[in-house]
């Protein structure tokens, strides 16, 4: 697996849930990492441009990004690059673009651009490509994964696992953060610690409400590459023709 962008806490949640053979790249911080919490796990770094990977075609069976589309220049272009490296699987979790979302924005009760993450870090870096310039969020739909997937691999069949969630990791300080918005209003009538806990019952409820949970403010999205082509094609040699019998019934 390449965690693009990925921190040793990713690969701590990792190797939990049972991965063993994990490769981070981007790293930030090496002194963080603790050898005897991964015993067992062959854990390698990289330095990778998630925009522009040195990394050969398949190298990964499996890549994946967590929260980290968002901070590229070209948020589709990384994911291009995901789709280059993996030979099966890639795996991205990034903000999701969905209406209630856009609501949000609209009334300054999300942020169009993520400022609280370039202040947690000293107001020099954080944001886009981890500079002190905030990234614009960029947001996810299913359409947007499944078009940008298709016209880069055109040839190929395609499976998606998509799924949109609430996911509310904040605590006070982040909360803290978020004065820019109208949250900020709220937070000051009825008290951090009530807002929070306001939070936590409507995200325990909304994952059971199909409609709600679609307009949560996470997406998850997974896309499998195939051995299968298009079926308007075939293998001819090393390379692809046009299947002309497949022209024929068109």
């Amino acid at each position: 697996m390449l965690i693009v962008g990925g921190s040793y806490q990713d690969a701590e949640i990792l190797r939990v849930v049972g991965f063993r053979r994990m490769t981070l790249s981007n790293l930030q911080d090496m002194a963080s990492f603790e050898p005897l919490q991964m015993t067992g796990v062959e854990l390698r770094t990289v330095n990778a441009d998630a925009e522009e990977m040195s990394l050969a075609d398949g190298s990964y069976d499996l890549v994946l990004a967590h929260e980290v589309l968002h901070h590229c220049r070209s948020p589709h272009k990384a994911l291009l690059e995901m789709l280059r490296v993996s030979s099966k699987h890639v795996i991205l979790l990034e903000p999701n673009d969905s209406l209630l979302m856009q609501a949000l924005v609209r009334f300054r009760l999300s942020f169009p651009y993520e400022l609280p993450a370039v202040v947690a870090n000293g107001f020099e870096a954080g944001g886009v490509r981890n500079s002190c310039v905030p990234n614009y969020i960029y947001r996810w739909s299913p359409r947007d994964l499944q078009q940008t997937t298709a016209s880069f691999l055109p040839e190929s069949e395609c499976d998606f696992y998509i799924r949109s969630y609430w996911d509310f990791n904040v605590d006070r300080e982040e909360l803290a953060r978020r004065d820019q918005t109208r949250i900020g209003s709220f937070t000051r009538i009825v008290g951090p610690g009530l807002f929070l806990a306001g939070l936590h019952v409507f995200q325990a409820i909304a994952t059971h409400l199909p409609w709600v949970r679609e307009q949560g403010n996470k997406f998850f999205g997974c896309v499998t590459k195939r051995d299968e082509l298009k079926p308007w094609l075939l293998r001819q040699g090393d390379g692809i023709a046009f299947n002309r019998e497949h022209g024929a019934k068109g």
